[in-house]
C-alpha cells in the first residue's frame, strides 16, 4: 500500500542544495537571501548560503518574533530570496535601498512651490531637490513672461 504525502515536510534548514533544484529557479543560477528587516544589524547583506540565512534569521533578535518556526523562516526566506549568476559575488537585491546611504532611499514626497502649490512626487533626495528646482525655474519663467 502507498500513500500519498500530500504536504511534503520543511527541507531541512542545513540542506542547501534543495532551493538549487527548485523549478522557479533560472538555468545557470543560484538563490542569494538578502536581510530585508531594516531594523536589523545585518540589514541589505545577502548569503549565497540559504543555511547561513537560515541561521542569520535565529540568532539575529530582531527576526525572533517572526521567524520563530522553520515554517516561518522558510516563507521569509522565499519571499525575500533573489536569483544571480554563481560566478558573481552576491548582490543587493533588486530595488534595495541600503540602510547606510540615505541618498539611496526612494520616498513618497510633497513639497510647496513659490505659488504655494502643493507638489508631490516619488524619489531619492537628490531627485526631489531636482524637482524643486524645475518647478522653481518654470515658476520663474512665467512670472519673467507675464511681465
Amino acid at each position: 500500500m502507498t500513500t500519498l504525502n500530500l504536504n511534503p515536510p520543511i527541507p531541512s534548514e542545513l540542506d542547501d542544495e534543495f532551493d538549487n533544484a527548485d523549478a522557479d529557479l533560472p538555468s545557470g543560477h543560484v538563490w542569494a537571501y538578502p536581510c530585508k528587516l531594516a531594523s536589523c544589524p545585518d540589514y541589505g547583506k545577502s548569503w549565497l548560503l540559504r543555511s547561513n540565512f537560515l541561521l542569520h534569521l535565529q540568532e539575529q533578535e530582531a527576526h525572533r518574533m517572526t521567524a520563530t518556526t522553520a515554517a516561518a523562516r522558510r516563507a521569509i526566506e522565499k519571499e525575500w530570496r533573489y536569483t544571480t549568476d554563481p560566478h558573481l559575488p552576491p548582490r543587493k537585491a533588486p530595488d534595495f535601498r541600503p540602510q547606510e546611504d540615505p541618498d539611496e532611499h526612494v520616498w513618497d514626497y510633497n513639497f510647496k512651490d513659490d505659488t504655494g502649490r502643493i507638489v508631490r512626487g516619488r524619489g531619492t533626495m537628490r531627485e526631489m531637490e531636482m524637482h524643486k528646482a524645475f518647478r522653481r525655474r518654470q515658476t520663474q519663467g512665467l512670472s519673467a513672461s507675464s511681465n
